[in-house]
């Protein structure tokens, strides 16, 4: 995991000066998903309504992401 974190802060060191400021703070959330997974016991959890939560949750977010998307660079044809 360590050396993920380095890799993932070289890339976004990288990205910040040569590519975008926007991205390489980004990665800041990469970074700050690893203290949750090292919690992780291993076990399933007993929460049943989480399964719910997850399915409505992804593609919300995916819709906020892409709204957002729009809102920093305008109509963009995502067709190739």
């Amino acid at each position: 995991m360590l050396k993920m974190a380095w890799w993932v802060s070289v890339y976004g060191i990288v990205s910040y000066f040569f590519v975008s400021k926007t991205y390489a703070i980004e990665l800041i959330g990469v970074l700050m998903v690893y203290p949750v997974l090292k919690l992780y016991n291993g076990k399933r959890g007993r929460a049943k309504w989480m399964k719910w939560f997850y399915y409505i949750y992804y593609p919300l977010h995916l819709i906020i992401i892409g709204i957002i998307r729009l809102a920093v660079y305008g109509d963009i044809n995502i067709c190739l």
